[in-house]
C-alpha cells in the first residue's frame, strides 16, 4: 500500500464503457440522423469501429497512468492521461470506506472501493473501479487503523453484530413505500405507449374498452386497478429484497461496518465518531406493527443517500433501547418525552385543515362528484391532531432529542457537540401564544440536515439555547 499500484486490469473495461456511455449520451441523436442518410452509412460502418478502438486504447492509458499509494498521513491518488492529476486526501478528512461488489466484480473476484469524505460533493472523493478482495480489505484495515488514530478516545465496544432476519426482510419489503414509485413507473410506461406503438392506436383502444366496461361491468375496471396495484406491490417487494438481503451490521471498536445486497453486494465502514444523529422512522404503514428503522446522518457523501444511510432496515420498537445502547451507546438516552402546550394544537390543525378545505371547496364548484372531496379537511384535521400529539423533545446526557411528524413519525437523537446550528423563530400567531419554531442543524453530507420542532413553548426554546450555548463557552 506504501508503494504505488494499479487497480486490476478488469478496470480497463469500465474505463472503456464510462468513456462510451459519456460519448453515446450526446451522440445518439446525431447517429440517427446519419444512418437516416445512406451516403453517410459507409462512413459510419468504418467510423464507429475506429471510434471504439480508440477508447480501449484510451481506457489502457488512463488504467496504466492510474495508480494509487499511502504516504505519511495521505491517501494519494495520481491519474490522467494527457494532463497528469494528483489528488491527496488526509486521513483526518474520511468518513466512510465502502466496498461494493457488482455481478461482474463477483466473477472475477473483485471489488470497488469508495473512499468518502466530508464536503466531497455529490460523488465520492477516491474510487478504486476494481481491486482484489485481499488487497481491498487490506486497504479497508489500514484506512480505519489511520482514521481512528486521528480521532478523539472513545468507548470502544466489543464485536457486536446483528443479521436481518428472513421474517424481518419480508416485513420491510412488503410496507416498504416503493410501491409508489413502481406505480409511478408503470403508468410513465403504459402513458408512452402510443409514443412507441403509433400505429396501434393503444390509447384510443383503451378508452374504448374502459368506455364499454364502465357501462355494465364496473368490477371488471377494479379488477384491473387491482391487478396493477398488486404487480407494482410485487415489483417493489422484489426490488426490497435484492437491496436489503443478507443485511448485516456488526460493531468493530469505533466502527459500524454494514453490508447488504443479494446480487449486487455492498459493505461500509462508518467511524462511530463522524456521526452527527441518530433517525428512528415510523412509517405509517409500520408504526401500527411497533416497527422502527434506523438511519444514521454523516458528513459523507455517496454513501448517506437513500438506502446508503440505513443503520438498520426494521427493528422491533421494543428492541430499540437496547439495540442503540450495543450498537451506538454514544447515542443512548431515554424516549420519554415532553410534549407541547396545549396552546399549540390549533396551529396544528389550522395548517393542516385550511389549504384540504380550499381544495374541497374548489372541487364542489368543477367537479360533478366534487363534494366526496370534503373528506380531506377530515383526514387534514387527523393528521394535525397526530401530528400534535407525537411532537416533543427531551434533554439529557448532553443529548437532545426532537420528534415530529409529518405523515411518519420521525425522532432525531442529536448529541450536544455535533450540533452545527440553532434557531428560534415565531410569527405573529406564535408570538401571541408565547410560543415558538426550534430548527436544530447537523452536519450532513452536502449541506446542513436540519430538524424543526414547531409549538414549543418560548421559555422551553430559550433553555435548550442555553443549554446548547454553555457546552460552547
Amino acid at each position: 500500500m506504501y508503494k504505488p499500484q494499479r487497480v486490476h486490469p478488469m478496470a480497463i473495461l469500465q474505463f472503456t464503457l464510462r468513456t462510451v456511455y459519456s460519448l453515446g449520451q450526446g451522440l445518439i441523436p446525431l447517429l440517427l440522423i446519419a444512418f437516416a442518410q445512406p451516403e453517410m452509412r459507409r462512413w459510419l460502418f468504418w467510423g464507429l469501429p475506429l471510434l471504439l478502438a480508440f477508447m480501449v486504447a484510451y481506457g489502457i492509458l488512463y488504467w496504466l497512468c492510474y495508480v494509487f499509494y499511502i504516504s505519511g498521513q495521505e491517501l494519494r491518488v495520481e491519474y490522467g492521461v494527457l494532463i497528469k492529476k494528483k489528488r491527496y486526501i488526509p486521513f483526518e478528512r474520511i468518513q466512510t470506506i465502502q466496498i461494493s461488489a457488482g455481478i461482474l466484480h463477483r466473477m472475477f473476484g473483485l471489488v470497488k472501493v469508495q473512499v468518502e469524505t466530508a464536503g466531497g460533493g455529490s460523488q465520492a472523493e477516491f474510487v478504486l473501479a476494481a481491486l482484489p478482495r485481499d488487497i481491498a480489505a487490506e486497504l479497508q484495515h489500514i484506512l480505519q487503523e489511520k482514521t481512528q488514530h486521528h480521532e478523539e478516545p472513545g468507548n470502544e465496544t466489543e464485536y457486536i453484530e446483528y443479521k436481518l432476519s428472513t421474517r424481518s426482510l419480508l416485513v420491510l419489503a412488503s410496507t416498504s413505500n416503493g410501491i409508489g414509485i413502481v406505480l409511478s413507473a408503470i403508468l410513465a410506461v403504459i402513458s408512452q405507449l402510443d409514443d412507441f406503438f403509433p400505429k396501434a392506436d393503444v390509447w384510443g383502444k383503451f378508452a374504448a374498452y374502459a368506455g364499454h366496461l364502465a357501462a355494465g361491468k364496473i368490477s371488471l375496471i377494479i379488477l384491473v386497478v387491482f391487478l396493477i396495484i398488486l404487480l407494482a406491490w410485487l415489483l417493489s417487494l422484489l426490488g426490497t429484497i435484492m437491496q436489503f438481503g443478507g443485511f448485516q451490521l456488526r460493531r468493530e471498536g469505533n466502527n459500524i461496518i454494514i453490508s447488504r445486497g443479494l446480487f449486487e453486494k455492498h459493505q461500509m465502514s462508518i467511524p462511530i465518531k463522524r456521526i452527527q444523529a441518530i433517525k428512528v422512522v415510523e412509517g405509517l404503514l409500520r408504526q401500527p406493527l411497533g416497527m422502527v428503522s434506523l438511519q444514521v446522518v454523516s458528513m459523507s457523501t455517496t454513501g448517506m443517500k437513500e438506502e446508503g444511510n440505513v443503520l438498520f432496515p426494521i427493528l422491533p420498537k421494543a428492541e430499540l433501547p437496547g439495540f442503540v445502547e450495543k450498537i451506538a451507546p454514544e447515542f443512548t438516552m431515554s424516549m420519554k418525552l415532553h410534549g407541547l402546550p396545549a396552546r399549540s394544537k390549533w396551529g396544528y390543525l389550522l395548517i393542516n385543515t385550511i389549504p384540504a378545505l380550499i381544495i374541497a371547496i374548489l372541487c364542489t364548484v368543477y367537479l360533478p362528484w366534487g363534494y366526496v372531496a370534503f373528506i380531506l379537511p377530515l383526514l387534514g384535521a387527523a393528521l394535525g391532531n397526530a401530528q400534535y400529539n407525537d411532537a416533543g423533545y427531551q434533554v439529557e446526557n448532553n443529548r437532545l432529542l426532537l420528534r415530529s411528524r409529518h405523515l411518519g413519525r420521525v425522532t432525531f437523537i442529536i448529541p450536544k457537540q455535533r450540533v452545527q446550528s440553532m434557531h428560534v423563530s415565531q410569527n405573529p400567531l406564535q408570538a401571541r401564544g408565547n410560543l415558538s419554531n426550534l430548527r436544530i442543524a447537523v452536519a450532513s453530507s452536502n449541506a446542513a440536515a436540519t430538524v424543526q420542532l414547531r409549538g414549543m413553548d418560548i421559555q422551553k426554546s430559550s433553555v435548550i439555547m442555553k443549554w446548547l450555548f454553555a457546552q460552547r463557552h
